[in-house]
């Protein structure tokens, strides 16, 4: 059986989208065994490119431990519309599992309905302390790349939007001044609570390509991506089934098709099935 989860996840992590149109096309049990084998990263991996109601349902068969290490992989959006999928009682119940940081994100995200601008922020932007000297601001910024998108917002510290600058300008500032010296005070902003079509209309959009989200006591939320609304208003917000998917590998062959499926029903059979496809360890 290790030999065969070996080469599942070889197969899952080398052909992620094919591996999305066999979990589809398979019988539940076989497909929540294998993700609930799998390790966390992979099987996020594999649960974000299936239907939304496929994912939660495997999820919803997994130990509450490993969903907890599952959602916190999945991007933050992802995993934000996931929860919104499922009850109360279950939502907190896997809440209760993640990390502490990835469980606050989704949390203040869950707050907003979808939609809204504080459901459509970005939490994991790049956000310093006013008192933050260049030089410090400089070496966040290097450790987290991927957490800056043109611009560092600067917070007081109780977490409230006070300014915002460019990371041109953070890497030409003095290294020993702090960011409350060279940043721009009183950035533009959006509400949390703005409804779509205020966030789309918003005058920001004429000079930056983000605004940062506050919530009523100004509190910072995240960033809004213009793309992001782009996408919405064009119909491609969420992703969409995998069909297409499903197309491409059925080109591949019915043998491959078939060896791939027995391999999925072994891991079902390895677990046992469980009534409804349902094991209520959520």
């Amino acid at each position: 059986m290790r030999t065969e989860l070996a080469i599942a996840a070889q197969f899952v992590e080398d052909h992620p989208e094919e591996t999305a149109a066999v979990l589809e096309r398979v019988s539940f049990n076989d497909a929540a065994a294998l993700l609930a084998e799998l390790d966390p990263a992979l099987a996020a991996q594999a649960i974000a490119r299936i239907s939304a109601s496929l994912a939660v349902d495997c999820l919803r068969s997994m130990h509450r431990e490993q969903v907890g290490r599952v959602l916190a992989a999945l991007p933050v959006d992802l995993a934000a519309r996931l929860l919104r999928l499922t009850t109360d009682e279950v939502r907190e119940r896997w809440l209760t599992v993640m990390p502490p940081e990835s469980a606050e994100v989704l949390t203040r995200k869950l707050r907003y309905p979808p939609a809204t601008a504080g459901a459509l922020a970005d939490p994991l932007v790049l956000a310093l302390p006013e008192d933050t000297i260049v030089a410090e601001a400089q070496k966040h910024l290097r450790r987290s790349p991927e957490r800056a998108y043109y611009y560092i917002y600067v917070v007081d510290r109780q977490h409230r939007l006070v300014g915002a600058l460019d990371i041109r300008e953070l890497m030409h500032g003095s290294p020993r001044a702090p960011l409350s010296s060279v940043m721009h005070r009183d950035p533009v902003r959006v509400p949390a609570q703005s409804d779509l079509a205020t966030v789309t209309a918003h005058p920001g959009w004429r000079e930056l390509d983000a605004l940062p989200v506050v919530d009523q006591a100004g509190v910072f939320y995240g960033i809004v991506r213009h793309r992001t609304i782009r996408q919405i208003a064009g119909g491609a917000g969420e992703p969409g089934p995998v069909a297409p998917m499903v197309n491409t590998l059925l080109g591949l062959g019915e043998l491959y098709w078939t060896g791939i499926a027995a391999l999925l029903r072994s891991f079902s059979r390895g677990r046992g099935n469980q009534p409804n496809g349902i094991s209520g360890k959520e």
